[in-house]
C-alpha cells in the first residue's frame, strides 16, 4: 500500500478507556511518520506492530502536552532499543528546550 494513515489517538487533552490523546502514524510507501505524540502512543505502536525504529520522522503540531508529552518516552525507549537509525523531530523551537533536559537522565 503506498499510502495509509493509522489513528493511534484521536482524543483531546485527557484519555478515555476509549480514546488516547493525538497521535497518527502516516505510512508512504513504507516510510513512517508519527504526527504528534500523544499519551498511549508507545502501546499503540506496539498493539499494531510498528516497530520504532521504522519511524525516521516525528511532527510536532504545537506545544499543547497532550501533543508531545510522550515524546521523551517514545525516545528513550527508542535509545534503550539501540536504535540505529537517525530520528529527526519537527516541532516549534521551544520544544527542544522543554525535552532535552529530562534526555540528559536517560
Amino acid at each position: 500500500m503506498p499510502f495509509s494513515v493509522l489513528i493511534l489517538g484521536c482524543g483531546s487533552a485527557t484519555p478515555t478507556l476509549n480514546h488516547n490523546p493525538s497521535s497518527q502514524l502516516v505510512n508512504i510507501e513504507q516510510s513512517y511518520f508519527l504526527m504528534d505524540c500523544g499519551e498511549g502512543t508507545q502501546l499503540q505502536l506496539r498493539k499494531e506492530k510498528i516497530r520504532f525504529q521504522r519511524i525516521q520522522h516525528i511532527f510536532i503540531s504545537h506545544l499543547h502536552g497532550d501533543h508531545f508529552f510522550v515524546l521523551i518516552g517514545l525516545i528513550s525507549t527508542s535509545h534503550f532499543l539501540v536504535r540505529k537509525t537517525q530520528l529527526i523531530v519537527y516541532s516549534p523551537p521551544l520544544l527542544m528546550q522543554i525535552i532535552l533536559q529530562p534526555l540528559k537522565f536517560t
